[in-house]
């Protein structure tokens, strides 16, 4: 029996060698080898979260509504005459601004749209500073009460 095991001990050793003897005469392969143990370490670091997904309800608007308006980004939120983003910073666009509204307002829905694959909201605001005045806002700076 302990024929047998010297046997399978020079066989592995015999296999180890031939690998490493391999990996000698073809620095290419080695690289490789080295590549693929980085793009595995990658994919292993870089892969999930542990499950700890947050799902945003989103409730259906309806006309009529009261919502309070609070940007997720933390600040306030501009009413636009036209459903725009804010970015845009020409002469002619900064007319279009309405009021700046403080987190926190309550408003009530007035219509709906879609422009550039971004949901607005038209809106009325009740409370605060822009109370009174009618504008566009992202979707998403509304919550519904």
């Amino acid at each position: 029996m302990s024929n047998e095991n010297e046997k399978a001990s020079e066989g592995k050793a015999n296999a180890v060698a031939n690998i490493i003897d391999f990996f000698k005469n073809n620095p290419k392969a080695l690289y490789a080898l080295g590549g693929a143990v980085v793009v595995i370490a990658l994919a292993i670091a870089m892969g999930g979260g542990g499950g700890e997904e947050v799902l945003q309800m989103k409730t259906a608007l309806t006309v009529g509504q009261t919502v309070t308006v609070r940007n997720p980004n933390i600040g306030d939120t501009w009413l636009t005459a036209v459903p725009k983003m804010g970015s845009e910073d020409t002469g002619e666009e900064k007319e279009q601004y309405i009021c700046l509204v403080k987190g926190g307002a309550t408003a009530t829905v007035e219509e709906e749209g879609v422009i550039t694959y971004i949901p607005y909201v038209k809106i009325t605001i009740k409370d605060g500073d822009c109370q009174g005045k009618t504008g566009w806002t992202p979707r998403v700076n509304v919550t519904a009460k």
